[in-house]
């Protein structure tokens, strides 16, 4: 079994969440579904629109997560190049359409029957779009902040350490 490399940590504040939040509430009544969750590839959710206990959503998305990883052993069985980045569950009431965004996120929409499944594609392709433009632009974000930090760090230390050299040698 291959190993997948660790996720990349984002820190989503305030207002990223609640810009991820309004484009699911689009999505959401756009689409008709009756939820939509996104959620990092570990299992854990980090924002939902729609109606679901606490309980079920930590278990969908950690069985989402779980059937991503399938699919890449599946991709990599096959020689596919990447993992699978769309996964279709057909059910008698509720279809869900699970799709990654990016390597480290995935959106889930639950959806019932009536509703066809080319709108789904369509509109949570939309929201993949914008979403995976916002997580990029934080990404790139706090890369320059670390950068900045470690910059600024490395600067005050040389300089802290050649006052110090200079307070020795001149004693």
């Amino acid at each position: 079994m291959q190993e997948n490399p660790p996720l990349k940590r984002t820190v989503f504040s305030e207002t990223a969440f609640s810009k991820i939040a309004l484009i699911l509430s689009e999505l959401l009544k756009r689409s008709q579904a009756r939820l939509v969750v996104f959620a990092d590839m570990n299992g854990y959710p980090i924002v939902h629109r729609g109606d679901i206990k606490a309980q079920s959503l930590s278990t969908l998305t950690a069985l989402a997560a779980g059937s991503f990883a399938a699919s890449g052993e599946i991709a990599r069985l096959i020689n596919n190049e990447s993992r699978f980045r769309f996964i279709y569950q057909e059910g008698g009431v509720y279809h869900t359409y699970t799709c990654s965004v990016g390597e480290d996120y995935f959106l889930i929409v639950l959806f019932e029957k009536q509703v066809a499944l080319g709108l789904i594609r369509l509109l949570t392709h939309q929201a993949l779009l914008r979403i995976s433009s916002y997580i990029k632009e934080l990404q790139q974000s706090t890369e320059r902040a670390k950068s900045f930090l470690d910059y600024e760090f490395r600067d005050v230390l040389s300089r802290q350490l050649d006052d110090k050299l200079k307070t020795r040698s001149g004693s």
